[in-house]
């Protein structure tokens, strides 16, 4: 016989449904995606742009350190001033030596200083006949600081004046007469002498001031 009108419609043919689908978990902690979120790279990911600039900055301070040439070794050698016995061991310190001690020479005692003032200063007082005579009357003592103007009646005011305005070292030695060989008593011509000792170091303008070690 007839079915029912409602059967029908039931049995009609329609669509199925979707079959469901399983995620397989990806391996690593957590089930995570690696590069997703999980702050780790995967093997086969392409170098971000940080890590290349990187390795090309290395690549090329590898490249800078490996061309640097190597300073040539300079044995030891002596001064060639006749007198001298220093030695150095590179072409620098021969020329600083140089500079400092044979740059400024007195021609008449053969002194040397390091800078033309002092080397002014040296021939002033100590080979000038007419100095002592003037001396006696006015202030002819002149600063061993270059570029200070002031003028003293002695030496020995002008060492206050350094130790006090120079911040020179108060046990600080500058003319210092040396007994002539052979006699007795006789104070012979010497170049000045500064020589600071343990006490605080004097400024840069004066701390190129000091020529000779203490005898």
């Amino acid at each position: 016989g007839l079915l029912p009108p409602p059967l029908p419609t039931r049995l009609a043919p329609s669509t199925p449904p979707p079959a469901p689908t399983s995620r397989r978990p990806w391996p690593g902690r957590g089930g995570a995606c690696p590069g997703r979120g999980s702050g780790l790279a995967h093997p086969t990911s392409p170098p971000q742009d940080g890590d290349v600039q990187r390795h090309a900055y290395l690549q090329d301070v590898i490249t800078q350190v490996s061309q640097v040439p190597e300073r040539p070794r300079v044995a030891a050698f002596g001064c060639h001033v006749a007198g001298c016995q220093q030695e150095f061991g590179s072409l620098e310190a021969y020329e600083h030596h140089y500079r400092s001690l044979h740059t400024h020479v007195c021609s008449v005692c053969r002194r040397s200083f390091p800078s033309a003032h002092l080397l002014d200063v040296h021939i002033l007082e100590w080979h000038d006949s007419l100095f002592q005579l003037l001396a006696e009357r006015q202030s002819m003592h002149r600063c061993l600081v270059e570029g200070c103007p002031d003028r003293f009646r002695g030496s020995r005011e002008r060492k206050e004046h350094l130790v006090r305005a120079h911040r020179y070292p108060p046990d600080f030695r500058f003319d210092q007469p040396r007994k002539a060989a052979g006699a007795p008593g006789a104070a012979a011509v010497e170049a000045m002498e500064v020589c600071p000792g343990e006490a605080p170091p004097p400024p840069p303008t004066a701390s190129s001031v000091c020529i000779y070690p203490r005898q």
